[in-house]
């Protein structure tokens, strides 16, 4: 949790996501004193290095739900700014500067599928990150359903199953469906460590299979 900068995108599920971002903000900040950021899908309201549950709860009570879920627009400019400040710091201090900048995990948290088109923008994401070398937890992105919706968990699974395959780049996306069950603080934990932990895993397989077809380099290259 230290070393990863948390970024929380909400969509229109706020009773759950608020409950469960006022117990995560007074855990993350005894692990990043940098605390979380939370940006909505469907409203401009941001607030950024959020560290008490008070501040979380203020926050929500101030916004109205709407229709749209934007997770496309909002993953895109968030994404866009945080690897234009890693090519920044690779220009300036190479890769001494990139291990610098802190890693990064969207977790988002939906009722509804995208409004526009977050696929390419997490295939370009993949692409930028694979050209520089980046390790494999460089950027994570956590989908997080709340409620059965069944166009919802399809649109999930098309990201978390389909991209690799389709586009072969990185994995950085993982989704959680809904279960029945209420969304807190423990379970967005365990989702964030579990899809960090996944992608590890899955990267280590990969490099072994390519260093026993004589894909030399690839492990040198890769690390975390």
């Amino acid at each position: 949790m230290s070393a990863r900068y948390h970024c929380l995108i909400y969509s229109n599920s706020y009773h759950q996501a608020r409950n469960a971002l006022s117990e995560l903000a007074e855990f993350a900040v005894k692990y990043d004193t940098d605390g979380i950021d939370i940006y909505f899908l469907n409203n401009s309201a941001v607030e950024r290095n959020v560290r008490n549950p008070d501040d979380v709860r203020t926050l929500f009570n101030k916004i109205q739900p709407s229709g749209v879920t934007n997770i496309g627009t909002t993953l895109e400019k968030l994404i866009s700014e945080y690897l234009d400040d890693l090519d920044e710091a690779e220009e300036k201090s190479g890769r001494a500067g990139m291990k610098k900048i802190k890693h990064v995990n969207y977790i988002v948290i939906t009722d509804g599928e995208a409004t526009d088109d977050p696929e390419s923008v997490i295939v370009q994401a993949a692409k930028r990150l694979d050209s520089k070398f980046c390790p494999i937890t460089q950027i994570g992105i956590q989908f997080v359903q709340i409620g059965p919706l069944q166009s919802a968990a399809r649109f999930l699974a098309e990201l978390d199953d389909a991209l690799v395959r389709k586009h072969r780049i990185r994995d950085i996306v993982d989704t959680t469906r809904y279960s029945g069950k209420k969304l807190n603080a423990e379970t967005l934990i365990k989702i964030l460590v579990g899809g960090i932990n996944r992608r590890v895993d899955a990267e280590g397989a990969r490099v072994f299979r390519a260093d026993h077809q004589g894909e030399e380099g690839l492990g040198k290259v890769i690390k975390s």
